[in-house]
């Protein structure tokens, strides 16, 4: 059964007379089961007991993020997949359920009800966000859920939307041509072995010290699709234009025969010039989209690259077209793109009190100052340097203001149910009046940065949510712990479905394409539990990507 749902071993295997060759001569009395009984008996049974065990297991946490997407298999059946994320450390991804839905229409009714049972047979308090990417249904049903449960907070898949931005640079019309012709080079390696052959031996005749890298083809789904061609073709390009002038190879495409025929026309430098701008461009977005996939990556981590994102674009454009060559109708398209997208994604304010909330950034390094008034900062301001409300007051007002709606609908959770499993034990034990007061006090002294959350060092803290679990069992620090703790145990990602979709499209391969929704499900969820959750030497934690402030060179 592990080496069907664990390893992909295809199942008709076991009824063929090789398997059962091998069976025998390992015990003569052993009878090979059929591969209809593994499929109809044994996988069923083994995911109706690894998702009771799933459950078990995430009844025992909090602050769980849900997550969903929709797919489809071969046979064609459509279902949408939902995992539940345990905050850990380290965290884990949990399987749950495959929806099925063949023949229904998925509107939001449908994937929201669905969904609602999904996170019911935990515990409805137990979740603490709902994420997915935002087409329009899926954007409706987060909404519709996060109505009816007021403590689960509605996150919008931060990796898909910083792909729809590459997407957005991409479609720009300064680039069409561009892309046509890149499109044109890559079909032709694909489809012609012989010119692939070629172009590999050229550049290992040539004594690269760098490894031969295979052209990448523009795929539908894969991120960053366009980049990954353009970085993989760059270094080729020499190559590829000596082996057309040699005539060695030929492009049935005119219009890419005469690019590398012609190095030194316009149409060729216009090429290079348009390759190296939309990589250099899009390259902060892509690096930060793939650290975002992190599996621990969290809400403020979503905030600063979104800022180095800016800040890098903004030193690129700065440096003018006489260095860079970007023109500054690109550079204004291009920042209008990267304005919009992120008007979009920033109107929930997670993602900033988190970056508030993230010990390991000062924010006087980070926010505006307001423009200069006549004020007389009060003596003890003056006396310690604390940071002051006056300072910031619009980021102070809506950080106040979030955490304290937060809190809101955790105490009216509490106030609703009987259940005393229900809410945190601390705002129990308190009661709404004492919560209340000391998320006031405890706001004030955080912004001050003073005792218990004075920071003297930012460089020895590698963990937001370990910081502030410390800070869960201090007396003058617990009520905004507890919503910290809540923001930082959300995964930011929908990067579990997507790692899914992938095992489907293995699993369900056209060899196998008479498989049922049903039983492709049953596989992953077995696969998943043996092969991640239940095996002792398996790597859960997956870093973080961090990189660098970017410098180019013209």
């Amino acid at each position: 059964m592990r080496l069907i749902c664990v390893r992909g071993l295809v199942p008709n295997i076991l009824d063929s007379p090789e398997w059962k060759e091998l069976m025998a001569k390992l015990s003569g009395q052993y009878q090979p089961a059929s591969a209809d009984l593994f499929r109809d008996k044994f996988i069923p049974q083994e995911a109706v007991f690894v998702r009771n065990k799933q459950i078990e297991l995430l009844r025992k946490e909090q602050y769980l993020t849900l997550t969903f997407d929709g797919t489809t298999i071969r046979k064609p059946e459509s279902f949408y997949t939902a995992h539940a994320t345990a905050p850990g450390p380290p965290r884990r991804t949990y399987f749950l359920d495959g929806h099925e839905g063949t023949g229904e229409h998925h509107d939001k009714q449908w994937i929201t009800g669905k969904l609602q049972n999904t996170m019911d047979s935990v515990g409805i308090h137990r979740w603490a966000a709902g994420v997915s990417d935002s087409t329009n249904v899926t954007k409706a049903a987060r909404r519709d859920i996060t109505q009816a449960n007021p403590t689960v907070l509605d996150l919008c898949d931060c990796v898909h939307h910083i792909q729809n931005t590459i997407k957005d640079i991409t479609k720009l019309e300064a680039f069409q041509p561009f892309i046509k012709l890149l499109k044109g080079i890559l079909k032709h390696f694909s489809n012609s072995s012989f010119s692939t052959s070629k172009l590999r031996d050229s550049r290992n005749v040539a004594g690269e010290d760098t490894p031969v890298k295979a052209l990448q083809k523009i795929g539908k789904t894969r991120f960053g699709t366009y980049w990954l061609a353009c970085t993989a073709l760059d270094p080729c390009l020499m190559h590829i234009r000596a082996l057309v002038t040699t005539k060695t190879i030929k492009f049935k495409n005119t219009h890419v025969q005469s690019l590398f025929m012609n190095r030194g026309s316009d149409k060729y430098n216009t090429f290079e010039r348009n390759l190296l701008w939309y990589t250099t461009i899009v390259a902060p977005l892509i690096r930060s989209l793939w650290s975002l996939e992190a599996a621990h990556a969290n809400a403020a981590d979503v905030f600063i690259f979104w800022l180095a994102i800016a800040a890098t674009l903004k030193d690129l454009f700065s440096k003018g077209e006489s260095v860079t060559g970007i023109s500054t109708s690109l550079a204004n398209a291009v920042t209008e793109i990267y304005n919009k997208r992120y008007a979009e994604f920033f109107q929930n304010n997670i993602y900033f009190v988190a970056f508030i909330l993230d010990p390991r950034y000062p924010l006087e390094s980070f926010l505006k100052k307001p423009p200069p008034t006549i004020h007389i900062p009060p003596p003890e301001a003056r006396r310690s340097g604390v940071r002051s409300f006056n300072q910031y007051p619009r980021a102070f007002e809506k950080f106040r203001e979030y955490l304290r709606q937060m809190l809101q609908n955790m105490l009216e959770c509490i106030a609703n149910s009987d259940d005393k499993t229900v809410g945190h034990p601390v705002l129990r034990e308190k009661g709404p009046r004492d919560c209340v007061i000391d998320l006031k006090h405890q706001i004030d002294a955080f912004w001050k940065g003073e005792y218990p959350f004075h920071v003297s060092s930012t460089e020895n803290i590698t963990d937001s949510l370990e910081w502030w679990r410390r800070l869960e069992k201090h007396e003058h620090g617990q009520v905004i712990a507890i919503l910290a703790i809540k923001i930082f145990s959300i995964l930011v990602n929908s990067m579990p479905d997507e790692r899914t979709n992938s095992t489907i499209t293995w699993l369900n391969s056209p060899t196998r394409g008479n498989q049922t929704t049903r039983t492709v499900v049953d596989m992953i969820q077995v696969g998943q539990w043996y092969g991640q959750h239940n095996n002792v030497s398996a790597k859960y934690i997956l870093n973080l990507l961090e990189w660098m402030y970017l410098q180019f060179s013209w």
